[in-house]
């Protein structure tokens, strides 16, 4: 191990801390490191210098045994490990032993029979612990460390080169438990070369199995790794798989899907569409036979339909349109009690992953604030029985969730968003009446209380703020007749006033509909809709109008707000709505066909 390397170090910390008797490779450190009372040399050989550290085979220095000692009486008395709770450390002190032996065995086995059992040994330790309640996921990951650090990730990789069927799948089955975030960082140093090779042998049900939900994490890793699996054919045997009908291929499947639009970025989102991924994500959303498949689906395709460059794509292929009825008739406590029972799921998700969910909640789209609210709301049905709700305040959801319901007209997200927040243990607002033009001032004095601001509400009712007047308040209304002296907290009205703008129902005074057109050029553009409207600014006018009146008539101060909203009205009056008339008949007539649903008729064309 190489002087002052940092990994190097925390590896010899953590099996030194979990009682191993390291080989004496590991044992030589640096005189520069310092060790009081102790005489420092070096010993490495010149073939483990120029060794490379990427190398896929089995590091020499992992590849002995660890000796365990001192795991008897003496350890119950030592100290607990820092960061980890009393009680992982028990479970801990319990399963590492037993883990020790099988690596052990593992290694040192000369038949295949032999290496079978010490692989199918570790994995029922490490699935033990996955399942375990509220210690599950700290306990698991502690054991997928050891493994790797003891070798036991790289001899996996090397046993997915072998030829040997049987053990091959043993392998790969092992593999996909232990890919927490360091192991999927190993595998995609060293060992992404060899999954894509394993992908050649994809007609095999057995293999298809472990390597598709070894792919589902892999596509979480990186934006780069997702950018490789893409390009050497990792998502085309996910593809492929997608017409099997083995479900927990296809729940590999979706989930990996969903990972790559999540954590792959806008470009590998364009390279999901140009293999058609909307497409076959359909069949996956429209499946009967599990509703796990179908939810993994509806957030596959939900978040690529948040890419404005592909959202039109992701339209034509009609998947889309089945997210919302399918999240509507779920029951996210029911859900939620089926993962628990699932050994896959039973932990639930980490706050990284469910951090990536939070900004769907504040997305336009309706499909993706439901899929996040039913995840969300799932999960905190699983936090809460292992009480961990604390995750949600870290990730900053609570305050897109009271939002929803704040503002939201659709039932079913307004009450996902209210189920999420009473299991979260946090307080649910109340429903503010989105005609906020229309507001009486005990109205005004209503929304002041809700955001925070009940300090001020005699000194509005003295003044008889309205709604109207209340769109309309500046910063020197608040400041000198207002009596809000502070400006952090005239700034953070103005980022409540701003949200309740941007939501606000304006049809009793936007006879154009100004305000889903300037929603249509940017979400949050709807906050100057009332701005426009009482200068009798409508979409038929808008073009005529100078950055200068915007700035000074309008109110609208930021500037690279004004140049896109005039930019858009005049690509608007270039670009009219064609007509009848205009219609190519090339084109063809546009059929409908009435038919019968569960939910009444409907229309479909």
């Amino acid at each position: 191990m190489a002087c002052g390397s940092s990994d190097g170090s925390g590896r010899l910390r953590l099996l030194l801390e979990l009682g191993c008797s390291l080989p004496s490779q590991e044992l030589a450190v640096c005189s520069a490191c310092p060790s009081p009372g102790r005489k420092q040399t070096v010993r490495r050989s010149k073939k483990q210098k120029n060794k490379s550290s990427e190398r896929l085979s089995v590091p020499e220095d992992v590849s002995h045994a660890c000796l365990w000692s001192g795991l008897g009486a003496a350890r119950n008395h030592r100290e607990v490990s820092p960061g980890v709770s009393t009680d992982v450390q028990v479970a801990l002190d319990r399963i590492l032993p037993e883990l020790h032996l099988a690596i052990s065995s593992m290694k040192q086995a000369a038949a295949p029979e032999a290496l079978r059992k010490g692989i199918a040994e570790i994995f029922q330790l490490v699935e033990e612990a996955w399942v375990m309640p509220t210690l599950g996921r700290d306990v698991a990951k502690a054991l997928c460390d050891v493994i790797r650090l003891e070798g036991g990730l790289d001899l996996l990789l090397n046993l997915l080169q072998g030829t040997e069927l049987e053990t091959k799948c043993q392998a790969s089955k092992l593999l996909e438990q232990i890919l927490v975030a360091e192991n999927r960082d190993r595998i995609a140093r060293v060992g992404l070369g060899v999954i894509l090779n394993l992908t050649k042998e994809r007609d095999s049900p057995q293999v298809a199995r472990s390597l598709s939900g070894i792919l589902e994490h892999m596509f979480k890793h990186t934006e780069e790794t997702c950018f490789q699996l893409i390009s050497d054919g990792g998502l085309d045997a996910i593809l492929y798989w997608c017409r099997w009908t083995d479900l927990i291929v296809l729940r590999h499947c979706a989930m990996a899907l969903a990972n790559c639009a999540m954590y792959g970025g806008q470009a590998n989102q364009r390279l999901m569409i140009e293999k058609n991924t909307a497409e076959w994500l359909f069949p996956l959303v429209f499946s009967k036979d599990d509703e796990l498949i179908r939810l993994h689906a509806c957030l596959a395709i939900t978040v690529l339909a948040t890419n404005k460059e592909i959202e039109k794509e992701v339209e034509r292929s009609g998947t889309l349109a089945l997210v919302e009825p399918f999240i509507a008739s779920l029951d996210p406590e029911r859900f939620a009690c089926d993962l628990l029972d699932s050994s896959d799921n039973s932990q639930g998700r980490t706050a990284k992953d469910l951090q990536h969910l939070v900004p769907l909640l504040d997305s336009s789209r309706l499909e993706a604030q439901c899929i996040a609210l039913f995840y969300l709301c799932t999960e905190a049905a699983i936090k809460a029985r292992q009480k961990k709700t604390k995750i949600f305040s870290e990730i900053g959801a609570a305050q897109s969730l009271k939002r929803i319901v704040c503002y939201s007209t659709n039932t079913t997200a307004s009450s996902l968003a209210k189920k999420a927040l009473c299991m979260m243990g946090e307080e649910v607002p109340r429903r503010i009446l989105p005609t906020v033009s229309s507001w009486k001032p005990i109205e005004v004095q209503t929304w002041l209380q809700q955001t925070g601001f009940n300090k001020y509400c005699q000194s509005f009712l003295e003044h008889e703020v309205d709604g109207d007047l209340l769109l309309r308040l500046s910063e020197t209304d608040l400041w000198e007749d207002l009596g809000m002296a502070s400006s952090i907290i005239r700034k953070r009205f103005f980022r409540e006033l701003t949200e309740l703008k941007t939501y606000a129902n304006y049809s009793t005074c936007d006879r154009s509909n100004l305000a889903d057109w300037l929603g249509s050029v940017d979400p949050k553009f709807r906050q100057y809709t009332y701005n426009l409207v009482t200068c009798g600014i409508d979409r038929n006018f808008l073009h005529r109008v100078t950055e200068e009146q915007l700035q000074e008539d309008c109110r609208i101060n930021v500037g690279f707000h004004r140049v896109r909203i005039l930019s858009a009205a005049r690509e608007m009056l270039h670009s009219p709505l064609p007509c009848s008339g205009c219609k190519s008949t090339s084109e063809g007539p546009d059929v409908f066909i009435s038919y019968r649903r569960s939910t009444g008729s409907q229309l479909a064309r």
